[in-house]
Protein backbone atom coordinates (compact mmCIF):
# COMPACT_ATOMS: atom_id res chain seq x y z
CA UNK A 1 0.00 0.00 0.00
CA UNK A 2 2.77 2.42 0.88
CA UNK A 3 4.58 1.95 -2.45
CA UNK A 4 1.37 2.68 -4.36
CA UNK A 5 0.96 5.91 -2.41
CA UNK A 6 4.54 6.95 -3.18
CA UNK A 7 4.11 6.27 -6.89
CA UNK A 8 0.76 8.07 -7.00
CA UNK A 9 2.16 11.10 -5.21
CA UNK A 10 5.08 11.24 -7.61
CA UNK A 11 2.81 11.00 -10.64
CA UNK A 12 0.57 13.75 -9.27
CA UNK A 13 3.60 16.01 -8.74
CA UNK A 14 4.83 15.41 -12.29
CA UNK A 15 1.35 16.06 -13.70
CA UNK A 16 1.03 19.31 -11.73
CA UNK A 17 4.40 20.51 -13.00
CA UNK A 18 3.39 19.65 -16.58
CA UNK A 19 0.16 21.65 -16.26
CA UNK A 20 2.04 24.65 -14.84
CA UNK A 21 4.66 24.45 -17.59
CA UNK A 22 1.96 24.33 -20.26
CA UNK A 23 0.35 27.49 -18.90
CA UNK A 24 3.60 29.42 -18.50
CA UNK A 25 3.61 31.07 -21.98
CA UNK A 26 0.13 32.47 -21.41
CA UNK A 27 1.22 34.14 -18.18
CA UNK A 28 4.54 35.38 -19.53
CA UNK A 29 3.07 38.50 -21.20
CA UNK A 30 0.15 39.26 -18.95
CA UNK A 31 1.16 42.94 -18.63
CA UNK A 32 1.87 43.50 -22.33
CA UNK A 33 5.60 44.02 -21.93
CA UNK A 34 7.50 41.67 -24.14
CA UNK A 35 11.14 41.94 -23.22
CA UNK A 36 13.07 45.04 -22.28
CA UNK A 37 11.78 47.23 -25.15
CA UNK A 38 8.08 46.93 -24.22
CA UNK A 39 7.11 44.87 -27.28
CA UNK A 40 4.48 46.16 -29.68
CA UNK A 41 3.77 49.30 -27.64
CA UNK A 42 7.17 50.82 -28.34
CA UNK A 43 8.75 53.32 -26.01
CA UNK A 44 5.87 55.74 -25.91
CA UNK A 45 6.06 59.53 -25.63
CA UNK A 46 8.57 61.09 -23.31
CA UNK A 47 10.71 58.00 -22.92
CA UNK A 48 14.35 58.73 -23.69
CA UNK A 49 16.64 55.83 -24.32
CA UNK A 50 19.81 55.78 -22.31
CA UNK A 51 22.35 53.00 -22.52
CA UNK A 52 22.97 51.09 -19.35
CA UNK A 53 25.68 52.53 -17.10
CA UNK A 54 29.18 51.20 -17.41
CA UNK A 55 30.51 49.75 -14.23
CA UNK A 56 34.22 49.61 -13.69
CA UNK A 57 35.77 47.06 -11.44
CA UNK A 58 37.57 48.47 -8.41
CA UNK A 59 41.35 48.37 -8.50
CA UNK A 60 42.78 45.12 -7.26
CA UNK A 61 43.84 45.06 -3.65
CA UNK A 62 47.53 44.89 -2.97
CA UNK A 63 48.26 41.52 -1.49
CA UNK A 64 50.98 41.13 1.05
CA UNK A 65 51.94 37.62 1.97
CA UNK A 66 51.39 36.90 5.64
CA UNK A 67 54.35 35.99 7.78
CA UNK A 68 55.18 32.30 7.80
CA UNK A 69 53.39 30.26 10.40
CA UNK A 70 55.34 27.73 12.35
CA UNK A 71 53.00 25.02 13.46
CA UNK A 72 55.54 23.29 15.70
CA UNK A 73 58.84 24.29 17.23
CA UNK A 74 61.94 22.85 15.65
CA UNK A 75 62.90 19.43 16.97
CA UNK A 76 65.16 19.50 19.98
CA UNK A 77 67.90 16.95 20.39
CA UNK A 78 68.77 16.51 24.02
CA UNK A 79 72.31 15.57 24.91
CA UNK A 80 72.80 12.71 27.30
CA UNK A 81 73.20 13.80 30.93
CA UNK A 82 76.90 12.92 30.94
CA UNK A 83 79.15 11.92 28.13
CA UNK A 84 81.02 8.74 28.81
CA UNK A 85 83.79 7.92 26.43
CA UNK A 86 83.84 4.39 25.18
CA UNK A 87 86.06 2.26 27.29
CA UNK A 88 86.06 0.51 30.64
CA UNK A 89 84.49 2.31 33.54
CA UNK A 90 84.72 1.32 37.18
CA UNK A 91 81.79 3.50 38.13
CA UNK A 92 83.81 6.20 39.92
CA UNK A 93 84.03 8.58 37.05
CA UNK A 94 87.44 7.31 35.96
CA UNK A 95 87.69 5.89 32.53
CA UNK A 96 90.47 3.56 31.59
CA UNK A 97 91.27 2.87 28.03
Amino acid sequence: MRMDRVITTGLLAVAALAVMAAGAPARADRDGHRGWHHGHRGWGPGVVYAPPPVYYAPPPRVYYAPPPVYYAPPPVVYAPPAYVAPGVSIGLGFNFR
